[in-house]
Order: C-alpha cells, then sequence, then structure tokens
C-alpha cells in the first residue's frame, strides 16, 4: 500500500514537471513567434522607402519624364505599405504616407537634377526586441546604400563672388535660368549610411503594427 501511495505521488510529481516543461516550452515558442513577427514588420517598413524609386528605363538620367499615370501607381503602393505596417491610432500612419508620397514626388519633379536609381538595406542588426504583453520596443542598426544619377555643369563660368547681400531673387531666377543653359554630364553617386533606429509596437487585432520611430546617424555615416 505503501508502495502504491509513492508510486502515486511520483506519478504526480512526473505530470506536474511534464505540464510545466510544456506549458515554458509553449511560452518560449510564443515569445519567439511574436519576435519574428516584430522583426519582420520591422524589415519590411524599413523597405518602403526602396519601393518609391521608378523602374530603370526612367532612371537613366533626371531628365526623362515621368508618366503621371506611373507617379499615381507608385503613390498607391506606397500608401498601401505603409497601412500594413503602421498603426492609425498614434498619427504615425498619417506621417509617414506623407513622407513617402513626398519622396515619390520628389523623385518625379525634383528642381535639382537628381534621380535615385536604387535604394537598398544591406543588413539590419537588431540590438534589442523588448517584449511585454502587447507592445514592444526595438532598436536596430541599418546599413543601407543609395544610388543616384545627377546632370551638373560641365564649365560652370557663372560669376559665383556675388555677396550675399546682392542675392536677390531676380538674381538667384537669372542664375538658375544660366545654370540650366549650361552644358551638362551625367554623374553617378553611391552613399552608404549606418543608420540606428528606435521603434515602438503594439498588436492591434492580431497584428503588430508600429506606433513610433525615431532615428539617428551613426558617427562617421552623417549625410
Amino acid at each position: 500500500m505503501k508502495k502504491r501511495k509513492l508510486f502515486v505521488l511520483g506519478l504526480l510529481v512526473l505530470i506536474t514537471i511534464v505540464a510545466a516543461i510544456i506549458g515554458y516550452n509553449a511560452e518560449s515558442i510564443q515569445q519567439l513567434n511574436n519576435e519574428e513577427g516584430i522583426k519582420g514588420v520591422v524589415k519590411s517598413a524599413l523597405n518602403i522607402y526602396s519601393k518609391s524609386v521608378y523602374p530603370s528605363e526612367y532612371t537613366k538620367s533626371p531628365d526623362i519624364k515621368i508618366p503621371s499615370q506611373l507617379i499615381e501607381k507608385k503613390i498607391n503602393e506606397i500608401t498601401q505599405e505603409c497601412e500594413k505596417y503602421y498603426s492609425a491610432k498614434s498619427g504615425i500612419l498619417a506621417n509617414k504616407i506623407k513622407v513617402f508620397q513626398t519622396a515619390v514626388l520628389g523623385e518625379a519633379y525634383s528642381p535639382s537634377d537628381i534621380r535615385t536609381v536604387e535604394w537598398k538595406i544591406n543588413d539590419i542588426k537588431f540590438l534589442e526586441t523588448r517584449i511585454e504583453g502587447d507592445t514592444a520596443t526595438v532598436i536596430a542598426d541599418v546599413y543601407c546604400e543609395n544610388k543616384m544619377v545627377a546632370l551638373i555643369p560641365i564649365d560652370n563660368k557663372i560669376n559665383g563672388s556675388i555677396k550675399p547681400e546682392e542675392m536677390t531673387i531676380e538674381y538667384q531666377k537669372r542664375l538658375y535660368e544660366e545654370t540650366q543653359q549650361l552644358p551638362k554630364k551625367l554623374v553617378t553617386y553611391n552613399p552608404k549610411g549606418v543608420i540606428r533606429y528606435y521603434f515602438n509596437l503594439s498588436k492591434e487585432n492580431g497584428k503588430w503594427k508600429i506606433t513610433s520611430e525615431n532615428f539617428s546617424y551613426l558617427p562617421g555615416y552623417e549625410p
């Protein structure tokens, strides 16, 4: 009888241990799934800017005109991408849509004779991912690269010694017109940078959404 009680007691202890292990594993799996989901949202959000770049046939030179239909298509694509990953509750969604739409329009109507050919992320290093219930914070270093083409004057014979106080609106207008008439050459720029991002996220209807986003350039990579 005593042996039977010991056996039952041992069995209960074993069941308790197994249940605890199963519970711990389930919690760990849930934590891992959340972390992977959060990182996926952050990666996708960071890649939205690359979608503002126009197809290659329009990026060979800044003076190539971009059709209005394509501009509108890009704006719609950017808006839909923002809606996937940013929260509408905190105001960040409206802000990011405005930022990216400005980027799309800026590429199409840039007065500076510059156009982006490619923007890509070479690497993302997640420094911290902290999850507390339905909220999370993320810190990540983003290694990005930008390729641009620009038209610059071949021989600038315009007088550049004018004093600041003489820089009237009429003079600036004439200077711009004269600069536009100069012969130009096509050059390529390929700047690289490392940016540290800080994200806050919350789970909305079962999906992680970004509620705030800040960044700073690491020393030596400032624009």
